[in-house]
């Protein structure tokens, strides 16, 4: 899930939701830059008993294939905040990983979009890399 403004659920979608991550599901989302205050207002409809956490560098999604020692990478900048990584868990089980002020995204599009150095674009690779790796085997 990513975007530059507003998302909404309903009541439905956000039990719908809720009754997919309980199963197994996973829900990874980028801000990427305009998302944060509606993902953070509608993630409180699926998860109203919880608040976001961020996410401590030693946790599995940074080190899941690659490591990560330092947390994200910052791929984009736009306000010169740190890169954040939150989540919320469901039985110790990290079931969304939301990404802020990172950009994961900008490293994965074609690189004349944003024109990142290769080395940019191979750490957003190598991080998104280490979510799918950690969505597979969690």
């Amino acid at each position: 899930m990513t975007g530059h403004g507003n998302i909404n659920f309903t009541v439905s979608e956000a039990k719908r939701l809720r009754k997919y991550l309980e199963s197994g599901g996973f829900l990874y989302a980028d801000d990427d830059y305009g998302m944060d205050q509606a993902f953070r207002r509608e993630m409180k409809k699926v998860f109203p008993d919880q608040e976001l956490q961020e996410i401590p560098f030693t946790h599995p999604i940074y080190h899941s294939f690659f490591h990560f020692d330092k947390g994200l990478p910052k791929i984009h900048e736009h306000d010169k905040k740190p890169p954040q990584g939150f989540g919320y868990f469901l039985n110790g089980r990290l079931v969304v990983f939301y990404t802020y002020e990172s950009n994961l995204g900008d490293g994965w599009v074609d690189p004349d979009v944003y024109n990142n150095p290769p080395e940019i674009r191979e750490l957003a690779l190598k991080m998104g890399t280490n979510i799918i790796v950690y969505a597979l085997t969690h």
